[in-house]
């Protein structure tokens, strides 16, 4: 019988590099991870961020926190740090912004789940993410007259209020609350299920450059790589809900790809909304078994959300003036990396960090004032 690979032999050891850019490393770990691992949340809790999972790739932590497939790409002498700079300086040149865990425009609502993306690749303006007041608004792809009114009517209300729609880019009722939002001059934000230099349908891409005009479009997917297939829309369906503090459902039928976003969205406690359909309707066959079963309140004006995304008639303006992004120290973004997606004590931070007492207590105290991190009763940190 052969002994054990000495790869992964607790004396695995690297001699010492440079240390490599921190972007890099986040486009390594991504990539040797993959979109929407579920591994992505144990390997920030073992490691706090990239390059330390970058420099520990090599042991037992970083195997058993990535999984066997993981560890063994993170090994492959062709698969390195380095070997993401040229793409970033294409995606740069393309003006695809590139958001790591650590960028101050990540939204922070997608740290919450344990297969958060460690990268997105965002086009348009990434400062809308962390605003408030956001709505995800879903429906079917061949929608009815009823329903492209109601998401109209809905979305608008929502809009002139303040609310950010958040939806797919897709066709029929994702497309109308996209529209519903533009046509406001209001911003909105679409999460593509394909890669970020892709915009499928194809006939969405004139709407698109409106959205990135006054919001933005994010993605989980790299440019440059192949078709995702179904599997990716049903991966979006997760940021949507996520992303979002309610959903509103406008019509779908029983069993659709819309449901797979209400089944996310009861995961991560959002309240769900519908808009009752006719009961002879396929398309509302979804929407109104959502309501028979109590597992979603009625909507059927935008008012009806107010109360749930904090907005009142007084949010009403003529104009939405772009968030101010709330900078953030290298020490304030370490310590935020550090916490990751659980509730984490002093003592652990600060082992995590290497940073002294003191100045992590100052930090955590600015993450809370500035309502990044929540302090627990035993003052034990975890992400807002």
């Amino acid at each position: 019988m052969s002994g054990p690979d000495p790869a992964w032999g607790q004396t695995s050891f690297f001699p010492p590099e440079p240390a490599p850019d921190p972007l890099l490393c986040w486009l390594w770990l991504a990539g040797t991870l993959g979109v929407g691992s579920s591994h992505n949340g144990s390997v920030l809790d073992a490691f706090g961020g990239a390059q330390e999972a970058w420099e520990q790739r090599g042991s037992d932590a970083f195997r058993r926190a990535a999984g066997p497939g993981a560890a063994r790409r993170a090994l492959l002498p062709d698969h390195t740090p380095e070997h993401y700079r040229a793409f970033a300086r294409r995606c740069a040149a393309r003006n695809i912004r590139i958001l790591t865990y650590e960028d101050p425009d990540y939204p922070l609502a997608l740290t919450r789940i344990p297969d958060m993306p460690l990268v997105l690749y965002c086009t348009g303006d990434p400062a809308w993410l962390n605003q408030p007041g956001t709505v995800g608004m879903v429906g079917s792809r061949k929608p009815t007259e009823y329903g492209l009114q109601a998401a109209e009517d809905i979305g608008r209300g929502l809009a002139r209020a303040g609310a950010i729609v958040v939806s797919g880019l897709a066709d029929g009722l994702d497309s109308a609350g996209h529209r519903a939002a533009v046509r406001e001059e209001r911003p909105t934000i679409g999460v593509l299920g394909v890669p970020i230099d892709k915009t499928y349908p194809a006939t969405n891409r004139e709407l698109r450059r409106k959205i990135e005009a006054n919001g933005c479009v994010i993605s989980e997917y790299p440019p440059e790589s192949a078709a995702i297939g179904r599997v990716g829309f049903l991966q979006r369906n997760r940021l949507i809900a996520a992303l979002s503090m309610a959903l509103v459902v406008v019509e779908a039928q029983e069993k659709s790809g819309t449901m797979s976003t209400v089944g996310h969205a009861e995961r991560y406690g959002k309240p769900v909304f519908a808009v009752p359909g006719s009961i002879y309707s396929p398309n509302s066959a979804g929407t109104n078994g959502l309501l028979r079963e109590g597992r979603a309140k009625a909507v059927c004006k935008a008012e009806d959300l107010f109360e749930t995304l904090q907005l009142t008639p007084a949010a009403l303006r003529p104009a939405v003036p772009r968030p101010a992004p709330a900078a953030m120290s290298e020490t304030e973004r370490k310590v935020l990396a550090c916490i990751g997606a659980k509730a984490k004590g002093v003592e652990e931070l600060g082992l995590q960090s290497g940073l002294p007492t003191a100045l992590l207590l100052g930090t955590l105290m600015k993450l809370e004032l500035t309502g990044r991190v929540a302090c627990l009763p035993g003052k034990r940190y975890i992400l807002r």
